[in-house]
């Protein structure tokens, strides 16, 4: 998989299901060696510490946490991810 930009569509599997997002800010996590930050906007339910998988347009996964959830005036929900992307 490779890393997002901003406005990049992602999936989200969650265990409630799939949850489609808009990538909104991509960020190097400095605690964590290959790791990322996203803040996606999204719709579904989401709770801090959950578990979930980024979903790749060729059927690939990769593990992901959710760090925060930040209600919006509209539908979508701010969701903050963290990630480890490795580099090839």
């Amino acid at each position: 998989m490779q890393r997002p930009k901003v406005d990049d569509q992602l999936t989200l599997l969650t265990d409630t299901g799939k949850a489609e997002a808009l990538c909104a800010e991509v960020l190097d996590d400095p605690a964590v060696e290959d790791g990322i930050i996203l803040k996606v906007l999204a719709r579904g339910s989401f709770e801090r510490g959950q578990q979930c998988w980024i979903e790749d347009e060729d059927g690939s996964k990769i593990g992901a946490t959710v760090k925060g959830v930040e209600p919006k005036q509209t539908i979508d929900t701010e969701v903050t991810l963290s990630a480890v992307i490795p580099s090839e």
